[in-house]
């Protein structure tokens, strides 16, 4: 048994909020290296996931990680112009808000979402949301104190 009494060591398997797919294991967090305001997020997730229900891989390094989740979703979705979260067991892949509610969802506290989901505008919300994040992340970081240039996310 793991520390939270699983057999094996094994992240218990179940459905994500957002599709039919279930969740195996870790959620893959493609983040770029090169910017402060990513690299400031990744910080503060790494904090919350006392779990250890998420790995972080810098989108530099996807396209030639040997994993083939990772390999695909380089090569399919501009990694570069929004957030994206992978599934390697089911190969789902999250982008925008959809990819911060699959980050949420397996962080402590993220089942107190989960009713709020089963509402048709909370994903266009949670959208709005993180767009609006996005778009003044230059601001957002320079208020909060993150070092280093934010990246250029198209809109």
């Amino acid at each position: 048994m793991d520390g939270r009494g699983r057999p094996g060591g094994q992240r218990v398997l179940r459905h994500h909020p957002l599709t039919t797919s279930v969740v195996h294991g870790r959620l893959v967090v493609l983040f770029d290296a090169d910017c402060g305001f990513c690299q400031a997020t990744v910080h503060r997730l790494r904090r919350w996931d006392r779990d250890g229900a998420l790995e972080f891989v810098t989108l530099q390094s996807a396209a030639s990680s040997g994993r083939a989740a990772l390999e695909r979703a380089a090569a399919e979705f501009a990694l570069q112009g929004i957030l994206h979260v992978v599934d390697e067991g089911s190969g789902a892949t999250w982008a925008g808000g959809d990819a911060a509610l699959a980050i949420v969802d397996v962080l402590p506290g993220g089942w107190l979402l989960r009713p709020w989901r089963s509402l048709a505008p909370w994903r266009l919300v949670v959208g709005i949301g993180y767009d609006l994040v996005a778009r003044h992340r230059h601001e957002l970081g320079h208020a909060l104190g993150f070092h280093g240039p934010a990246c250029e996310v198209a809109i």
